[in-house]
């Protein structure tokens, strides 16, 4: 079955989202690694390390989740139009959950090159 061409605009919007997402955790991760070095004792810093391997594991599971979803809508030939419709405010919701991951890593990473 052929997704509209919005549902491909979202797909795409998502997988940008993820990759500027994957871009800053790993800028992050190394920042907060070299500040671990340095103070191997601070719980801040690993506390701060946890939460974006967290956002890492987030952003893996939710590219690898839309793409296993888009590849069973290309291939299943009984979706009702509900059912897409549904799916498509699914991803909706999951860009919404993307974006404020976005949100949290840029502001652990400015406090962590300060």
């Amino acid at each position: 079955m052929a997704l509209p061409s919005n549902f491909t605009d979202l797909v795409q919007q998502i997988g940008i989202e993820l990759n500027e997402l994957n871009s800053v955790l790993i800028q992050s991760i190394r920042i907060v690694r070299e500040r671990i070095n340095l103070f191997p004792e601070n719980i801040i810093l690993m506390q701060l390390y946890s939460t974006l391997n967290n956002y890492a594991l987030f952003a893996q599971n939710t590219r690898r989740l839309t793409q296993e979803a888009i590849q069973y809508l290309a291939t299943n030939e009984n979706i009702s139009e509900e059912d897409i419709r549904e799916f498509g405010e699914d991803l909706s919701e999951q860009l919404g959950r993307i974006i404020e991951a976005k949100i949290v890593v840029n502001t652990i990473k400015s406090r962590l090159e300060r």
